[in-house]
Parts: C-alpha cells; sequence; structure tokens
C-alpha cells in the first residue's frame, strides 16, 4: 500500500515536471511557475484525500468486521471451572 502511494505521488511529479519542460522547449506557452507549482498541489492534494479515503474506509471495515459484539465471537457455551 505505501508502494502505491510513493509510486503514486512520484508519477505525478515526474508528470508535471515533464509538462513544464516540454512547455519551455516549444517557446509558445509561458509558463507561470508560481501557477505551475499550484497546479501541482492540488493534483497532489486530491490524490492526498482520495488514499485518506480508502485507509479511512478499511479502518472502518476492519473495525466493524471484527467488533467484540460480532456473532461470531460469542461464545458457544459455558466456559466456566465450576458448575
Amino acid at each position: 500500500m505505501i508502494f502505491f502511494i510513493l509510486a503514486s505521488l512520484t508519477l505525478l511529479g515526474m508528470q508535471s515536471v515533464i509538462q513544464i519542460a516540454q512547455a519551455v522547449e516549444e517557446g509558445g506557452e509561458v509558463v507561470i511557475r508560481r501557477v505551475a507549482i499550484w497546479d501541482l498541489f492540488y493534483r497532489m492534494m486530491v490524490v492526498a484525500f482520495a488514499v485518506g479515503a480508502v485507509v479511512q474506509g478499511v479502518q472502518i471495515y476492519a473495525t466493524w468486521r471484527f467488533r467484540e459484539s460480532h456473532p461470531r465471537f460469542k461464545a458457544a457455551g459455558n466456559f466456566g471451572g465450576t458448575k
């Protein structure tokens, strides 16, 4: 999971750098670095919120699935030492 997150962030960063480099090489488009940086920031925030939502969903599922009151975890009989 962590590998996927790091790979996604690396890919996103490389994509933005390549776009800026191509725009500079073409010469027809003026690149405003401030705007490019904010664009990268917003893209990374979208990725962060998506990853956070997935992690939160997994945490809620695990909490609900393995709770103590789940019927599978209820004692079937009396396991006490005395009757």
